[in-house]
């Protein structure tokens, strides 16, 4: 064998050990030189016996082996090897050309028969497939674990099937639907079409429409689906399926996650405000089965004319479908001529406000449909706030200039106004200065009030401008104000009663 070979095959065989088997002497000491040459590691002994417990010891790659030899022959020392190690590469060398030896080496799983004598031409070329299969062996191993450890660590969710039996799913499909293996996963995939939400221009199983056929008919395609997560709360996810060439019906799906992108609201507001909410009231409904629970109070709200009317109130009977308060019957009135109530609890992060289904009277109950949280508490009003009566007056001064457009007072406080105004003047706009001068109808004589303002909020309705003023802390409006509010709140408490 030339340097050059020499030199090829130790390169290959780097890494690698040779268990090398023969009770001939003279021919054990010329291969094993020829094998030290090749092999950095080289293992040698006389019988089975002590091949096996070598092979015990040290595992090598590689086993050239006699047949004939005392205490254990080379076949059954194969067959002992490959139930150790199956994937060990095994080269029997026997001086008997007999098809029985020829048999029992195939059914020994060995990889190579050769016939002594060996010539060192047969024996390189045999040693250097061997060494070429481990390395195959070795590579594609290598690969299909990188390839596995790809598919199984992608931040996005991978489905491996075939026609609609699911081959792998890797970690975080099963982490998203719960499930603790591909068992269990290949089991809940049978209804996997029903998590698709219904949103609009989404992908998802209605009319005749199935999603895995959709997929599937458009390889490549990208498509909208919206699931929800273990909080119950939508995501966005882009499915594509990916046809594996030469495999028949076989795709991998991926469901990518963008709901950090803020998309779906884009494609359907309507189903994004009626699933937000939805997920409030399942919130405000669990709180008040912990307040039923507790036996705790809460306050409830209403106005007239701007009028706070409030109470202490109890849960009774709640379902899904409705929840029922007990409420005092001056409550009861109020509820029954706003069609809403606003309660508040500590329980509540702010207040909830309250759709009516009924008020019975005789029971002393209100139920209740349709609840979600507001943004304002009415326990955290700064100002009392009062509708004035009706014949009032108010005018309205900006740039030196009385507006002229229809204007009234929807409500009124110490520190501000809600105006409505017909038509707003040109270049009217938010933290302009107005003056405001009011004439409120108290007792015999009637109450002015004139104070500078600031424009904090305007708003547009289909036929008028609404308007909200912040009064200058001007001392004697405000002293004025006060009276009037208190004066008011009076009148339409007693007002209130009459009803």
């Amino acid at each position: 064998m030339s340097k050059e070979k020499v030199l090829e095959l130790s390169k290959k065989t780097d890494g690698l050990t040779l268990l090398y088997v023969e009770d001939n002497k003279g021919l054990q000491q010329q291969a094993a030189k020829i094998f030290e040459k090749i092999f950095q590691n080289v293992l040698v002994c006389d019988h089975g016996e002590d091949a096996l417990k070598l092979f015990k010891e040290h595992l090598p790659q590689i086993v050239i082996t006699d047949i004939n030899m005392p205490k254990m022959n080379g076949l059954e020392m194969s067959k002992a090897i490959k139930k150790i190690e199956p994937f060990t590469k095994i080269i029997i060398t026997s001086a008997f050309d007999d098809k029985e030896y020829l048999f029992e080496s195939i059914d020994a799983n060995v990889n190579k028969f050769l016939k002594k004598p060996m010539t060192v031409v047969g024996l390189s070329e045999a040693i250097e497939k061997i060494i070429d299969e481990i390395n195959f062996e070795k590579n594609k191993d290598f690969f299909e674990h990188y390839v596995n450890d790809v598919f199984e660590y992608q931040d996005t969710m991978l489905i491996l099937l075939r026609g609609e039996e699911i081959l792998i799913v890797n970690k975080k499909c099963l982490d998203f639907f719960s499930q603790e293996s591909l068992d269990s996963f290949k089991e809940f995939f049978s209804i996997f079409g029903n998590l698709f939400l219904k949103h609009n221009n989404f992908l998802y199983n209605h009319d005749g429409i199935n999603w895995l056929k959709s997929v599937k008919e458009s390889s490549g395609k990208l498509f909208n689906v919206k699931m929800a997560d273990k909080e119950n709360n939508s995501r966005h996810f882009i499915l594509k399926a990916y046809k594996i060439p030469q495999k028949e019906d076989t795709y991998i799906l991926s469901f990518d996650d963008i709901t950090e992108l803020n998309l779906l609201v884009v494609y359907d507001k309507n189903a994004m405000q009626k699933e937000k909410q939805e997920s409030q009231k399942k919130i405000i409904y669990s709180i008040f089965e912990i307040i039923k629970r507790n036996n705790s109070n809460m306050r409830v709200y209403n106005s007239y004319k701007g009028l706070n009317i409030s109470n202490i109130a109890v849960l009774g009977e709640l379902n899904e479908n409705e929840v029922i308060i007990q409420t005092p019957y001056l409550q009861q009135k109020a509820t029954k001529i706003n069609n809403y109530i606003i309660i508040e609890s500590e329980l509540f992060p702010t207040a909830v406000f309250c759709e009516i289904k009924k008020v019975d009277f005789e029971s002393g109950q209100v139920v209740i449909k349709n609840y979600k949280f507001i943004e304002n508490k009415p326990s955290e009003q700064e100002f009392t706030r009062v509708e004035p009566e009706e014949e009032h007056k108010v005018t309205l001064f900006f740039e030196g200039r009385k507006i002229t457009a229809d204007t009234r007072i929807a409500d009124v406080s110490i520190g501000g106004g809600k105006i409505i105004l017909s038509l707003l003047p040109a270049g009217f706009k938010i933290d302009d200065e107005v003056i405001i001068d009011m004439v409120f109808s108290m007792g015999r004589k009637p109450l002015i009030v004139n104070t500078k303002a600031k424009v904090k909020n305007i708003s547009d309705t289909r036929k008028e401008f609404e308007i909200i003023l912040l009064f200058e802390q001007d001392l004697n409006a405000k002293k004025l104000l006060s009276e009037y509010v208190a004066n008011r709140q009076m009148a339409l408490i007693k007002e209130f009663k009459a009803l």
